[in-house]
């Protein structure tokens, strides 16, 4: 066969990668007319075993009489397929395909082969690594195998039926070329319908339809004499000649349609067909467009071409085919990689607050729907929850976050919420739905809005699994919680209590001084501080005083090294610099000027407080839900104080410019490269620019890994 063997060997290759199994094509005199393809560790013992012509041939002979590929066992019980390959109406070649094990039949076979062939050890473990197949999955290795004989069968015809000249040279350098495209990932299914056009002369116009939404098919790629016009348009099973095909499912040519009622659809629109063809293109087992096209001036009499059409229809199923598990691969890798880092984050959070703001923006983020929100309930004994929300107006809140608190919480509440649910809100939005539970106690609901593009069964897997981190996050977080007592906690609840009833303004001022260390340590994300929290509310009350109660001295170091903070600019910890800062920003009525006339601090951390200043983004709502509801907004920092730099830690760490931390803002929030081109008056072009430039800065690889390793340095979008 010279070398047309090099077409075949490449187009059996690609199949045998697509179909996962080892395939040679042989002649039936058992003669190998191509190398084995993708040899599993199984097949190359097999191979060295038994693969000569005299082995392959008294395996094929009592095989004569097959007419499509047939799963076969081998002398030991080993599945494989035998495609039989129609030259000239002879069973000339044959494809084989394999191994692989039925369903519960490996014990059965290790058994035979330790009784029968004890001298090869390699089989017994070859065998327990091979996988075994439902019926559903041999049925797919077989369509895989049929479509491969079918090409052979095409090239073996026009081998025979055309001597090899022009044409045929360009056809099979074309096919030859596309299957390189293929295997180096470098495939566009438009330059391939546009060289098919210009491949053949007796070809006027060329296009593809691919299905869309509500079972239409829409012709995306055209090419041809005045046929730019039928560009957009639809049809649907059944109609016309492009319909019939789509019913039928397989090869259709017409040599001559010029009045058949059915070319109607091609007329309206400017294209007057006289010989047409139609072929289906398939992604895995299901058709997902035709390909078609014909003459218009003269009726098409090439038997040649038309066959070649055929290959190449065949070819770019495996192009469109092979495009998708490439597509699927990278996003089942890019969902994993994303929650290895989005865990790894969450496990070593101390502050349950910080666990739901960073739920909520990696759900918007995976799902770029319209809204993502958490309904959850701090305390089981009190009828009220916390709402943590991004993308819903108060009054969207008001409205679906009761009826989610309803749900899960009261008395009416749904029984077994165990799995995610898909609902719609009373404004017409899908919604997922996904408990956080752990331990059969139920935390709250993670909600997430889906837009018109969403499939839902697509991110309900990852979101799950997000959730359960979640879940086990706040589990930790609240087991923490509890365990923060000693003895000095009494005397500590003994004077706030005492504060409030002598002095109700310093007492409100110390309430807001504990809240923002306790807000500002979790954004810091590097330690418990579980002294500095407890001891917080007591910076109003004199020293000397403290010091008569309160036996903790580490408490009384960190009140003492504040107040060298405050009056010489000298500090001895960094938990005291932490409390010097709140209590100036708190006693400054919130303002950032206040830190200005503070003395010597450690940038670092005043550059971090700016940060978290200007941070404080998330809707948080307060919401009662066993009586008449409404909602009261939980204002955590001041939102309108002056534009300081805010961005310090990226800065810094990372070496982001001001540019491209506005980038990454809306990257986190979810926002696409046309989204944010938008916002900030620039080219797509140059937001793709500005992020390849912060991936490289960040030493990731792609978006989700890059939020991540944001969330992973405490900082949230602005």
């Amino acid at each position: 066969m010279g070398g047309n063997v090099t077409f075949l060997q490449d187009v059996q290759d690609a199949y045998a990668k697509l179909a996962e199994l080892a395939i040679v094509l042989i002649k039936k005199d058992g003669h190998e007319v191509t190398a084995a393809s993708n040899h599993s560790h199984l097949t190359k013992i097999l191979y060295n075993q038994w693969g000569d012509s005299k082995h392959y041939q008294e395996f094929l002979q009592p095989l004569q009489g097959i007419q499509q590929p047939t799963v076969v066992d081998n002398r030991m019980g080993l599945k494989m397929i035998v495609a039989p390959i129609q030259v000239n109406s002879d069973c000339t070649y044959y494809f084989l395909a394999g191994y692989f094990l039925e369903k519960d039949a490996r014990a059965f076979i290790q058994e035979y082969v330790k009784e029968h062939f004890p001298d090869m050890d390699d089989l017994i473990d070859a065998i327990e690594f091979t996988e075994e197949l439902a019926e559903v999955e041999i049925n797919r290795k077989c369509a895989f195998v049929e479509k491969l004989v079918n090409i052979a069968e095409t090239y073996f015809s026009s081998l025979g039926e055309q001597p090899p000249g022009i044409q045929s040279s360009q056809s099979s350098s074309f096919i030859y070329q596309h299957l390189e495209g293929i295997r180096n990932k470098d495939v566009s299914v438009t330059c391939f319908i546009e060289e098919m056009y210009h491949l053949y002369d007796e070809i006027d116009f060329i296009g593809l339809a691919i299905e869309k939404e509500n079972a239409e098919y829409q012709v995306d790629v055209i090419h041809g004499h005045n046929s730019n016009q039928l560009r957009g348009h639809t049809f649907i099973m059944g109609e016309g000649f492009l319909g019939h095909t789509l019913a039928a499912e397989q090869f259709q040519f017409w040599q001559d349609v010029g009045r058949d009622p059915r070319v109607t659809f091609f007329k309206r629109h400017g294209i007057y067909p006289r010989s047409l063809f139609c072929v289906p293109i398939f992604q895995d087992e299901k058709v997902i467009g035709i390909l078609f096209g014909g003459s218009t001036e003269h009726k098409i009499m090439d038997g040649f071409m038309i066959d070649q059409v055929k290959a190449h229809s065949a070819l770019l199923s495996v192009m469109v085919t092979n495009q998708h598990l490439r597509e699927k691969l990278h996003n089942h890798l890019m969902e994993l990689s994303t929650f290895n880092e989005v865990f790894r984050v969450m496990i070593t959070v101390k502050e349950i607050k910080r666990v739901l703001y960073i739920l909520v923006d990696i759900s918007l983020n995976i799902l770029r729907g319209p809204f993502a929100c958490i309904v959850f309930k701090p305390e089981m004994s009190l009828s009220k929850v916390d709402i943590v929300s991004r993308g819903l107006t108060s009054k969207e809140i008001n409205d679906y976050g009761h009826q989610v608190a309803v749900r899960a919480f009261s008395k009416s509440k749904q029984e077994n919420w165990d799995g995610p649910i898909q609902q719609e809100t009373s404004w017409g939005t899908d919604v997922l739905e996904f408990p956080l539970r752990y331990n059969d106690e139920m935390y709250g609901v993670l909600c997430v809005g889906l837009s018109s593009e969403n499939a839902p069964d697509q991110y309900k897997p990852f979101l799950s699994s997000l959730a359960v981190a979640g879940s086990i996050s706040i589990h930790l977080c609240q087991k923490e919680t509890e365990t923060e007592t000693d003895s000095d906690d009494y005397i500590i609840r003994l004077l706030n209590a005492a504060l409030r009833q002598q002095n109700k303004e310093a007492f409100e001022l110390a309430e807001k001084v504990k809240q923002c260390v306790k807000d500002f340590t979790a954004y810091l994300n590097d330690g418990s501080y579980t002294t500095l929290k407890k001891i917080s509310g007591l910076i109003y009350y004199e020293l000397s005083f403290l010091e008569s109660y309160i036996s903790d001295q580490k408490a009384l170091s960190i009140l003492r090294g504040c107040l060298n903070v405050l009056e010489k600019g000298k500090s001895s910890s960094r938990e005291s610099e932490i409390l010097a800062i709140v209590y100036t920003f708190v006693d400054g009525d919130e303002k950032v000027e206040s830190l200005h006339q503070m003395g010597i601090l450690q940038q670092e951390l005043k550059d971090k407080f700016l940060t978290y200043v200007h941070q404080q983004t998330m809707v948080e709502t307060v919401l009662s839900f066993e009586e008449d509801y409404s909602i009261a907004s939980k204002e955590t920092l001041d939102k309108e104080t002056e534009s300081i730099d805010a961005v310090g830690i990226l800065k810094k760490k990372l070496g982001l410019s001001t540019r491209e931390i506005e980038v990454i803002n809306y990257v986190l929030k979810g926002c696409n490269n046309r989204e944010i081109a938008l916002k900030l008056f620039i080219s797509e072009h140059t937001v793709k620019n500005h992020i390849t430039r912060i991936l490289q800065k960040l030493g990731v690889s792609d978006r989700s890994q890059a939020i991540a390793m944001i969330y992973q340095l405490g900082y949230t979008p602005l």
